[in-house]
């Protein structure tokens, strides 16, 4: 937090700012720019969801199945790639996850806030409401709030509305967060702070996480699915001739191994392997 000057068009408005008491009264009453914006998901939501899947599920399943039938090492090389493929996915989830939280955080801007007649370098989690904010060309507007002196500036609302146009904006004039100070230089004072702001709601479902699937990935994930219920309907026919025709155990555990090996494990973890090699790159 540094002192900073006020530009000389500003000066003769007497600008002061809020006072610390002043401050101090709306971060109690929770009027204080702190939003939260799902732009990652959690340590127990990649956990969960690397664990959870219909094809892991399956593979336990058949893993399972081996050891009641006598197949242990069968049952081990299944457990193995169930194993090798959550791993792999966590490990590089994880990776990928805090490389983004490292950006997010070398990205995030810094509020220049008036306050008691001095300005403030502030993190713009530290704005409340009634906060009065410096903006110059090539900031951005953090808060949603009203120019409050003679300053003129043009900002960049594209992000926000989809227009190109610069808009000039001056005196009373609303700014929206989200927007970018193009030119010129004016103080604002912020009306809506956090959740409340324009940029949050348009960006709330925007920055949730999707997964998203390259096509090459939609195709393999369709053919082990269909490979995969296959071979359960399959095994359900063993199971029935198996009661129907009183075949010995033997004889059903290797028409089991047979169908198993319609499932393509092997290409799961090599597919696995692949895409983690190459978000490491």
């Amino acid at each position: 937090m540094h002192d900073g000057t006020i530009p000389k068009e500003n000066v003769a408005l007497s600008l002061v700012g809020l006072s610390d008491q002043e401050v101090s009264a709306r971060k109690a009453a929770g009027q204080i720019n702190q939003a939260h914006l799902p732009s990652s998901r959690s340590y127990k939501q990649i956990l969960r969801e690397n664990l959870f899947t219909f094809i892991n599920a399956v593979f336990f399943a058949i893993s399972v199945v081996f050891v009641l039938l006598g197949r242990p090492s069968d049952s081990v090389f299944v457990a193995a790639v169930i194993f090798s493929g959550v791993l792999i996915g966590i490990v590089q989830e994880i990776w990928a996850k805090r490389k983004l939280d490292q950006i997010a955080l070398l990205t995030r801007p810094q509020a220049t806030v008036l306050r008691g007649g001095k300005t403030f370098s502030l993190d713009l989690s530290e704005i409340v409401l009634d906060d009065i904010l410096l903006l110059k060309a090539g900031d951005q507007v953090l808060v949603d709030g009203e120019i409050v002196d003679t300053g003129r500036i043009e900002v960049d609302e594209s992000l926000l509305t989809g227009e190109s146009d610069l808009i000039p904006k001056s005196q009373g004039k609303s700014v929206y967060s989200g927007s970018f100070c193009v030119s010129g230089s004016a103080f604002y004072q912020a009306q809506k702070v956090g959740s409340e702001t324009v940029a949050y709601q348009l960006t709330l479902g925007a920055r949730a996480f999707r997964q998203v699937y390259t096509p090459l990935q939609q195709e393999i994930n369709l053919l082990i699915r269909v490979l995969l219920l296959l071979a359960c309907f399959l095994w359900i026919l063993i199971g029935i001739s198996f009661i129907s025709r009183s075949q010995s155990v033997n004889e059903v555990t290797q028409q089991a191994a047979v169908v198993a090996g319609l499932i393509p494990a092997g290409l799961l973890i090599a597919i696995t392997i692949a895409y983690g090699i190459g978000s490491v790159r």
